[in-house]
């Protein structure tokens, strides 16, 4: 379980982070592109902010990870492969769940990977031209966080539902260990989301160090869908 967590699972979400990022952030940008290219005007945004909270962005990631990972527990063909005849006994569940983790992990970071990608790259949208005859606001949206708005969505509400199900089956039906390793393992289940962020911290590094590259491998793409104006966000303090 320790070269699960130490090595197997970072190795997963850096392969996860770039696959997605190159493979499918030309693809979300398309559907977008497609999706609402009458509706909409697209322009990219010089990019000037120092950082991007990847460790914030990566709870969601993990959330969603952890609800593949207990939905495909309740599988029990699935993890008996895994820890053979042993599946009912509540070891068994502990050697499973890291397994299909590392798997869903992977899957997580290539659905987020490409939102972090199109936010990096500044190319944002706006409902202005549509606005003549409503009284509806401009609104300036980053197509990154459009996406990222989805997944999240289904991340956050999916998760507890699922998260609380997971604690009454396993430290509540099946607490046969002794009280002190049932409190340990409270204590790790109830805040594990936040921990699963750290096995990510080598993905963190990577993508700040690729940030440049990746920014301009987005913008290429961009252009080639006609995305070619420069965007200006300013506010004037009214007098």
């Amino acid at each position: 379980m320790g070269l699960i967590f130490i090595i197997i699972i970072p190795a997963s979400s850096l392969i996860g982070y770039l696959v997605g990022g190159y493979v499918l952030s030309p693809v979300f940008l398309y559907f977008h592109v497609k999706l609402f290219k009458k509706r909409v005007d697209y322009g990219i945004q010089e990019n000037k902010f120092k950082g991007f909270k990847y460790g914030t962005e990566g709870i969601f990631s993990s959330l969603m990870a952890i609800n593949f990972t207990l939905l495909l527990l309740n599988i029990p063909d699935l993890a008996q492969v895994i820890v053979g005849n042993s599946w009912d006994d509540a070891t068994g569940f502990i050697r499973a769940f890291p397994v299909i983790l590392v798997f869903t992990l992977f899957f997580t970071a290539i659905l987020f990977s490409p939102t972090w990608y199109l936010m990096d790259s500044g190319i944002l949208y706006s409902n202005e031209k549509n606005l003549e005859e409503t009284n509806k606001p401009i609104e300036v949206r980053s197509i990154g966080r459009w996406y990222g708005q989805f997944l999240k969505g289904y991340a956050g509400v999916s998760v507890i539902l699922t998260y609380f199900d997971f604690i009454r089956i396993f430290l509540i039906e099946q607490s046969v260990f002794e009280i002190s390793l049932f409190i340990v393992l409270l204590i790790i289940f109830i805040p594990f989301p936040l921990l699963l962020v750290i096995p990510s911290i080598p993905t963190l590094i990577v993508a700040d160090k690729m940030k440049e590259r990746r920014v301009k491998y987005i913008i290429k793409y961009a252009r080639r869908l006609g995305i070619i104006s420069q965007v200006e966000v300013t506010f004037k303090t009214l007098e």
